[in-house]
């Protein structure tokens, strides 16, 4: 009988050493290391992707799309994204890039224009007759809408945010594609056959999404709520799921539901930040996890510049999730002041976080940090 209590006991602590070990997020830092910024680089951005052993950095305001050698840790191109002339994109929205020499720039006149890596444009696509709202899509790691890749098509998200309301229902949604295909090859556009469903209709007041993509499956997270949408890009197939998580459930209509006469827009968005919201969320292929960036809800003080915080909240929360089944493994409520929100990428190495918050006491000026994390081992 002793035998038995003492193999529970260390049973029970072996479950307790294993528990709080995972919950410390240095326990999965692989690596950290820093890419040079100059003035010709912005220390932040809107639209960032790996790609190759690259990562193309969007610098918006300079209109050019910076190229890091992640293994160099040296910029190795910069892109010129002319406005006008021979090789003009437009006024751009983001970028996806396909290859080095095939980079899609979407911009405000409902064209994505192609371009090399020169700068050189390739093509021009003009999707006006597709987007019955009038949606202009962008292509930005933001918010995590970013163009998807699938089978030789570019995978577009058709904003449906702007449709009216009051007269949101399940029918009016059948007229509102929200995805469309350009297929690479030969040009041409289609609304892909996919329709949001009545569980929509419960946020009604809010119907924004932040989109990621495994290997089959397009998903689309609801910004105001845990819903997750699955569309089967082979099986056409549409499946819906609440993701579950201890410090990101705390939704709420208040802010769309509330009088906002006369509120200044500070305190608008003190309002708004007062609850979750969702903030990304991508997928990790080789680990065939999901990671999801959320906001938990919290009363910001009064001389807290909301502005500010709204470009980059103090901190966020990491959930992590089961690509298969879309179970939570875990989930870090990071330290504040440290990593950039919106700011992320997946390569081979795991999940890449930019500790570059504006109030990190460690930032300089003249280097973009880098930490990345591996998370594979919390599916064992």
């Amino acid at each position: 009988m002793k035998n038995i209590y003492l193999l529970i006991s260390i049973v029970f602590l072996l479950s307790c050493s294993k528990k709080q070990a995972v919950q410390d997020l240095n326990d999965f830092l692989v690596s950290n290391h820093s890419l040079p910024l100059d003035p010709n680089i912005s220390p932040t951005s809107r639209a960032m992707q790996y790609q190759d052993g690259m990562l193309y950095w969007w610098n918006s305001e300079r209109e050019t799309i910076s190229v890091f050698d992640l293994s160099k840790q040296e910029v190795i191109n910069t892109i010129k994204l002319e406005r006008e002339g021979p090789d003009g994109v437009g006024n751009s929205l983001g970028i996806y890039v396909h290859n080095k020499d095939s980079i899609y720039i979407p911009n405000f006149s409902y064209e994505i224009k192609l371009i090399n890596s020169e700068g050189k444009l390739l093509n021009s696509y003009d999707y006006f007759n597709f987007s019955p709202l009038g949606a202009m899509p962008g292509s930005m790691s933001r918010y995590s809408l970013m163009f998807q890749e699938h089978e030789g098509k570019l995978i577009i998200w058709l904003d449906i945010s702007s449709v009216n309301k009051s007269s949101l229902t399940l029918n009016s949604l059948l007229d509102y594609p929200p995805f469309l295909a350009l297929d690479m090859a030969s040009g041409e556009f289609e609304n892909l056959p996919f329709h949001f469903d009545e569980k929509i209709l419960e946020s009604r007041d809010f119907t924004s999404f932040s989109l990621s993509k495994t290997q089959d499956k397009l998903l689309a997270l609801h910004r105001k709520s845990n819903l997750l949408y699955s569309f089967g890009l082979n099986d056409l197939k549409i499946h819906t799921q609440r993701l579950e998580s201890e410090f990101v459930y705390n939704f709420s209509n208040q802010y769309y539901l509330s009088d906002r006469t006369g509120m200044t827009i500070e305190d608008g968005m003190r309002l708004l930040y007062r609850t979750s919201s969702n903030l990304g969320i991508t997928f990790d292929p080789k680990r065939e996890l999901i990671y999801r960036f959320g906001w938990p809800g919290e009363e910001l003080s009064e001389d807290t510049d909301a502005m500010a915080f709204a470009y980059s909240p103090d901190y966020f929360v990491l959930s992590i999730y089961d690509g298969n089944d879309y179970s939570l493994l875990e989930e870090f409520s990071l330290p504040r002041n440290t990593y950039m929100a919106h700011h992320y990428f997946v390569d081979e190495n795991g999940l890449n976080l930019f500790p570059i918050h504006p109030d990190n006491p460690e930032l300089k000026e003249d280097e973009l940090k880098i930490h990345t994390f591996d998370f594979a081992r919390i599916k064992q």
